[in-house]
């Protein structure tokens, strides 16, 4: 097992949505009618997706759905926040140095990328979803981005910690160039119409092997002995 999946299971024991059995009543019929548009959305799209069919999936009322949301903006603006709640959790989680310590740039950038990887395939549905709520309200993608940016800038801060293994110079510059990049080559590796055929024969220990690889030797990280 690699530092970075060992490293993985103690970041996640705190990011999901609180369990069913840790909620009152009240947040588990939210939690249900969060589920349920989630996957109508998923099955019908964002404008097909009736308060009543949200309402009959999740075993309530039409009632009940307008008195946990004002409307239907209001339920998929809540979708989204909880999907996005969950990454702030992990980016939070994940810049803490002390889980970090020993770790190499390489171990940074391995446990960076199973993170993201192990994350996005148990979420996703839920990430599907807010990606199609996005597209219906573009104002919430200031959001995304800006979470994805504060990812990207909190490995970088990790990553200049240890500066002195990077041979490349303008160390910093080069260290969020490839920080850029391994966030690049993510997005394409996981959506499959944008993966070129380079890539689609890899499995996820072999894209996140070949990812290191690339920009350590980019920054002309030390070579293992």
């Amino acid at each position: 097992m690699t530092k970075g999946l060992c490293l993985e299971s103690r970041w996640k024991s705190e990011l999901h949505w609180r369990r069913t059995g840790q909620q009152s009543r009240s947040e588990r019929t939210q939690s249900a009618l969060l589920d349920a548009a989630e996957e109508l959305i998923l099955e019908k799209g964002t404008d097909a997706t009736s308060i009543a069919d949200i309402a009959k999936r999740a075993g309530s009322s039409v009632g009940a759905v307008y008195h946990h949301f004002k409307d239907k903006t209001a339920l998929y603006y809540a979708l989204f926040h909880r999907m996005t709640a969950t990454y702030e959790a992990l980016n939070k989680q994940a810049s803490d140095p002390k889980i970090w310590e020993g770790a190499t740039i390489k171990d940074l950038f391995r446990g960076y990328l199973e993170i993201v990887l192990t994350t996005t395939r148990e979420n996703s549905a839920a990430k599907a979803a807010a990606s199609a709520v996005i597209a219906d309200f573009p104002e919430l993608n200031a959001h995304y981005c800006e979470i994805q940016a504060e990812t990207r800038k909190a490995l970088l801060t990790l990553v200049m910690e240890r500066r002195g293994e990077i041979g490349a110079p303008d160390a910093e510059n080069a260290a969020a160039f490839a920080i850029d990049q391994l966030s690049a080559m993510l997005r394409v590796y996981l959506d499959a119409t944008l993966r070129p055929a380079a890539l689609a024969p890899l499995d996820e220990d072999q894209f996140v092997a070949q990812s290191v690889e690339l920009v350590s030797r980019y920054l002309e990280l030390p070579r293992a002995k």
